[in-house]
C-alpha cells in the first residue's frame, strides 16, 4: 500500500505557535504569543504561571525591552528603500489594581541594573576627573583630563533638550519610561509652547532633531 506524507512542508514551529495562541485565549487574552521567538514565549508563559503576569502586559513591555537592546544598532529595509527602526510606543491601559507595573519593572529590570552599574561607574569616574583637575599639570595622568559621561538606557522625566544631549551620548538609543502614563502627558508643554508633540513624532519615525534652546 502506498502511504502519502501529508505533512510534508509542514512548519512545526508555526503549529506549536498556534498551539500557543489557543492556550493563551483559552486562559484570557488575546495577544498573538506564537508570532513572538520561542524564548520570549517561555518567559512570558513562565512569569504568567510564576508570578500572575498577565501575558498580554507581560508581552507586551518584552517588545519595549527588545526594541531598547535592539536601539539604532539595526534597521529592517523594505521594499528596497524604507527603512524600519526598532521605535516604539508601547502603552499598558487597564484598570487600577490590574497588575500593569510589575510586567513591566520586570521586563526591563536587565536595563535597570545596567544603569544602576553605569551610574556608580559615573560616580567614581566624576571624582576621579575632579582630582585629576585639582592636581598641577605635570602629575596629571592626562594633561586635559575628559569629562566623563554617564552611559544609560532608561530615563523617566527630562525636558527635550535634556533628551537631546542625553542622547548625544547615548547613540545606541534611549527609552523614556513613565509608570503612570497621564503623567507623561501633563509634561507635554511644561517648559515651551506647544512643540513637544511634535518633537515625539519626529523620534517615533526615526527623524533628526535639533535645537538651539538651552536646556
Amino acid at each position: 500500500m502506498e502511504t502519502r506524507q501529508e505533512n510534508k512542508g509542514i512548519d512545526p514551529m508555526l503549529v506549536l505557535g498556534k498551539a500557543v495562541d489557543m492556550s493563551v485565549k483559552v486562559c484570557g487574552g488575546d495577544f498573538p504569543l506564537g508570532a513572538l521567538p520561542m524564548r520570549l514565549q517561555r518567559i512570558i508563559r513562565e512569569a504568567n504561571d510564576c508570578y500572575g503576569y498577565p501575558v498580554d502586559y507581560l508581552a507586551g513591555a518584552m517588545l519595549v525591552a527588545v526594541g531598547l537592546g535592539i536601539g539604532n544598532t539595526h534597521f529592517a529595509r523594505l521594499k528596497g528603500k524604507w527603512d524600519e527602526s526598532a521605535i516604539l510606543f508601547m502603552a499598558l491601559v487597564g484598570r487600577p489594581g490590574a497588575c500593569k507595573s510589575h510586567p513591566l519593572n520586570f521586563a526591563i529590570r536587565p536595563f535597570t541594573e545596567l544603569d544602576g552599574a553605569a551610574t556608580r561607574a559615573y560616580i567614581k569616574a566624576c571624582e576621579e576627573y575632579e582630582r585629576q583637575r585639582e592636581l598641577p599639570m605635570k602629575e596629571r595622568s592626562e594633561p586635559h583630563p575628559t569629562a566623563p559621561v554617564c552611559k544609560r538606557f532608561l530615563i523617566s522625566d527630562a525636558t527635550p533638550e535634556a533628551m537631546l544631549l542625553i542622547h548625544s551620548q547615548n547613540l545606541r538609543g534611549i527609552a523614556m519610561w513613565n509608570d503612570e502614563l497621564a503623567g507623561w502627558f501633563k509634561n507635554f508643554n511644561r517648559y515651551n509652547k506647544g512643540s513637544d508633540e511634535e518633537y515625539w513624532l519626529k523620534l517615533f519615525n526615526a527623524n533628526p532633531s535639533f535645537s538651539d534652546r538651552k536646556g
